[in-house]
């Protein structure tokens, strides 16, 4: 028999150029980065559904504001009172001086408002508007005319006016006959008139009379005047008095005090509130007489209640918007931490369906809060 040399074919190599075998530390470490790049590009692919729904609470913020403001247009717009304010003409008195008119303001001002407010509906929206019993009381004197330095004699008093702003004369439901002096007078509206309401819609102007303001120099001339308002929004006044005592009272539940001044007191509940502002000439840019007008000045030392909503729905939403990004990348945090410690994979496409579904949250949020209160919807 013949022998057989017997080859031993040697073991198969699957890599036969001898290759370095990629670990199977090394494959888990390239799978985790690879589901990171993922879900960051996923986090920004969510973005855009969010920015959408940021632009819809925008919207939704604005048709607020027009059907509020269409509200408040139909009703009456806020009220600013200014006065009552004396012109008084004067002739000429020199060739530099041609003559003009001089404003006097009251030595004292007593200003007193009872607000009633409520609230009109329109669809889902809501604007608050008001109505108002307003009373005036206080004197004029001479004394300040005395420092404009122009003779008596050329202060035409025969001729002189008096004028009330208001910022929105629709609003008037009646007001009194102005008494100053001991006589009344009958007050007429004039939308022509703009000087002191600091309004430029097409309902501002004032009310105003010619008077007989002849006086002595020691002599204090009293006035009273009432009225009943309707307003929408806010009522302001401004300290025309050389010492004023600003009062004003409603039944609105969430009133914010603005203007130049906040309140000396105040008492807010749950019902009903209470303002006293007391201020004097010293407080303010404009003195008591002057010639011309001041109407900026005027307007801008206005004190002011405004009526408002507690409840800003559209605000809400839009702060917990912001804050999307930030919770779906907590989330997705949290779901990779639990899928590295339990050692189960999550498919990539699990984590878009959960980014989906934080989405789904806020259109539902923006959706619901609209119609019951923001903490119970965002519970729901």
């Amino acid at each position: 028999m013949e022998n057989e040399n017997h080859i031993i074919p040697p073991p198969y190599n699957p890599d036969p150029l001898n290759l370095p075998q990629e670990s199977e530390q090394e494959r888990k470490r390239f799978s985790l980065g690879t589901k990171i790049v993922l879900i960051a590009l996923i986090t920004l692919i969510l973005m855009i559904p969010g920015l959408i729904i940021g632009f819809l609470i925008g919207e939704r913020e604005r048709t607020e504001t027009q059907t509020v403001n269409n509200i408040c247009d139909s009703w009456s717009g806020s009220q600013l009172i200014s006065g009552p304010i004396i012109s008084i003409p004067f002739d000429s008195i020199s060739p530099e001086n041609h003559g003009g008119v001089v404003r006097l303001l009251p030595d004292a001002l007593n200003f007193d408002a009872d607000i009633k407010s409520q609230k009109l509906h329109r669809s889902i929206y809501e604007a608050v508007v008001y109505n108002t019993d307003i009373k005036m009381t206080g004197s004029f004197s001479m004394a300040a005319l005395n420092k404009l330095g122009l003779p008596l004699s050329a202060y035409q008093f025969e001729n002189a006016s008096v004028t009330i702003g208001i910022g929105d004369l629709r609003g008037v439901e009646s007001i009194s006959r102005f008494l100053i002096g001991g006589e009344s007078y009958e007050l007429d509206g004039s939308n022509n008139i703009q000087v002191y309401t600091g309004k430029n819609n097409s309902g501002s102007g004032c009310m105003q009379s010619a008077i007989n303001f002849g006086i002595s120099q020691d002599q204090e001339m009293p006035f009273e005047i009432t009225m009943k308002l309707k307003g929408s929004s806010s009522l302001a006044v401004t300290p025309v008095g050389k010492s004023n005592v600003i009062e004003m009272r409603g039944d609105c539940a969430s009133p914010s005090f603005t203007g130049m001044f906040l309140p000396s007191e105040r008492n807010v509940d749950k019902d009903a509130f209470e303002a006293v502002w007391y201020l004097n000439s010293t407080n303010r840019s404009y003195p008591q007489a002057f010639v011309g007008d001041r109407a900026d000045d005027i307007s801008a030392s206005a004190v002011a209640v405004d009526m408002l909503i507690p409840v800003e729905t559209y605000q809400k939403s839009e702060r917990a918007i912001k804050y999307s990004v930030i919770v779906i990348l907590l989330t997705f945090i949290s779901i990779l931490f639990a899928e590295i410690m339990l050692k189960k994979p999550i498919n990539i496409f699990q984590y878009l369906l959960v980014g989906l579904a934080l989405i789904l949250f806020y259109s539902l949020l923006l959706s619901l809060s609209e119609h019951i209160a923001f903490a119970l919807s965002y519970l729901i």
